[in-house]
């Protein structure tokens, strides 16, 4: 095989690998966006929770709240407002998560189409140089 063959086939080579690179790191990504979406599922859930038990809570009760090793006494409206904002922050970062999670997907299937472009291409190219030499 002479050099430019060589070196085509080579130049090839690394294309796929680049583009299988991609795929991989656009897959990791969606992999990760997943991971941190059950996460932020289950604090939401925990949080909706105690959301539910403070409603229940009767007027003139103590409230704690967890504070490093202590228990700090809390009144029961800041409480409240402490964890609907802590539960808005959550569905507004689970939004954008998602969307995050979508947007990546789409990369991988955009990535995965240049691959498999790709891959023909090469295998064409493949064909043509067996059917010269």
């Amino acid at each position: 095989m002479s050099v430019d063959i060589q070196h085509i086939l080579s130049n090839v080579q690394t294309g796929l690998q680049d583009q299988a690179e991609k795929v991989k790191e656009a897959t990791k990504n969606r992999d990760n966006s997943a991971q941190n979406i059950a996460k932020l599922e289950a604090q939401l859930s925990e949080t909706k929770v105690v959301m539910d038990e403070l409603e229940h809570v009767p007027e003139g009760r103590n409230i704690y709240k967890l504070l490093g090793p202590c228990l700090v006494l809390q009144d029961k409206e800041i409480a409240m407002q402490t964890i609907k904002n802590r539960h808005s922050h959550m569905t507004s970062e689970l939004k954008k998560t998602e969307e995050n999670t979508k947007k990546f997907s789409e990369q991988i299937i955009k990535e995965q189409a240049a691959l498999n472009d790709l891959a023909e291409k090469a295998e064409q190219i493949r064909r043509a140089i067996t059917q010269q030499t």
